[in-house]
């Protein structure tokens, strides 16, 4: 399930105060009140669809995420916490999406609002929702009781601290550990059809473009680079000027944490601002990671070239993965 983020829109609103939760559940229902289509249209909700744009949830931010019995005992005092909630359509609770729900909406949130310590409250008696919030890497923290239709609930306040990655564009500087993380994969994998390591002159033709347009990225986690993010000139032709090709090459100890998926919607976005229609990935077919990366986050296979590659004493297949911007 690939997911996407919108500020909310009046008929969304709509339709999400007359999703109906079940047994005890039902204190997520909303009234169907245009006092709760007002709060979802405060500013602080964004509706989120799936890939055939269908409404599947919202998330919220800031002072709608607050739960008034946090108030009271100075939960919110705490500063540097982003405050979050999440809804999920009752149709779709129960079917195991909650996690892939909560990981895509905390990358969002990250990416929107530059923040990486994130706190949410939620019931006690909700253990579904905590388990899935401890499976992502929510932390318990405080407990307090506030009202629910009239009544004492008890609460309990989680919190998460994610990692900060950000995005330099690539220098000179850069090359020595550029080239020692390609490299790596010349030497040990298909991942890279090279067979023979690149010296520092040859690294920096392949990353730094004198076209403009084509962008290259290190990936840094605090001050420390963990890859690195391109687009490249797909073709030559001029007609191919509004297709370019993306790459993503991480330090091979932190592949598998969720960098690749934060640096290809980065990318994907620098592509927007400089006027491209399309990426192209190329991706050897055992690279069976990145295959899924790619097709996760909206590109489909159009193309396979069977056997065109040799390496490690063995013949290779590469396959062309495209996503129309």
């Amino acid at each position: 399930m690939l997911l996407s983020y919108h500020p909310m829109k009046i008929a969304d609103a709509e339709k999400i105060v007359t999703w109906k939760y079940e047994n005890e559940y039902t204190m997520y229902s909303f009234s169907e009140s245009n006092e709760d289509i007002q709060e979802l249209m405060n500013g602080e909700y964004f509706s989120v669809l799936n890939e055939m744009e269908r409404l599947v949830g919202f998330i919220c931010c800031g002072q709608s995420a607050r739960v008034p019995g946090g108030t009271s005992i100075g939960l919110y005092q705490e500063e540097g916490y982003l405050d979050i909630g999440l809804g999920l359509d009752p149709d779709l609770t129960g079917q195991k999406k909650g996690s892939v729900f909560l990981k895509q909406s905390l990358v969002f949130l990250q990416n929107q609002f530059n923040s990486s310590h994130f706190r949410l409250v939620v019931a006690t008696f909700n253990e579904r929702a905590i388990k899935v919030y401890e499976r992502t890497g929510f932390k318990r923290d405080k407990e307090f009781y506030s009202k629910v239709n009239g009544e004492d609930m008890l609460f309990i306040s989680m919190k998460m601290e994610m990692p900060c990655y950000s995005f330099e564009e690539i220098s000179e500087q850069n090359l020595t550990e550029v080239r020692e993380i390609y490299n790596y994969y010349v030497s040990n994998t298909t991942i890279s059809f090279h067979t023979e390591e690149l010296t520092l002159e040859e690294i920096k033709a392949s990353v730094m473009n004198r076209n403009p347009r084509f962008k290259s990225f290190v990936i840094k986690e605090e001050k420390e680079i963990q890859g690195y993010v391109l687009i490249t000139q797909y073709k030559s032709k001029q007609a191919y000027d509004f297709s370019g090709e993306v790459t993503i090459y991480l330090k091979p100890d932190i592949v598998g944490k969720g960098i690749g998926g934060t640096a290809l919607r980065f990318i994907e976005d620098v592509a927007r601002e400089q006027g491209f229609y399309t990426l192209i990935a190329t991706v050897c077919m055992e690279n069976t990671r990145s295959k899924t990366l790619f097709e996760k986050h909206g590109y489909e296979q159009c193309a396979m070239f069977k056997g065109v590659g040799y390496k490690f004493d063995r013949r290779l297949d590469i396959g062309s993965f495209q996503k129309v911007l």
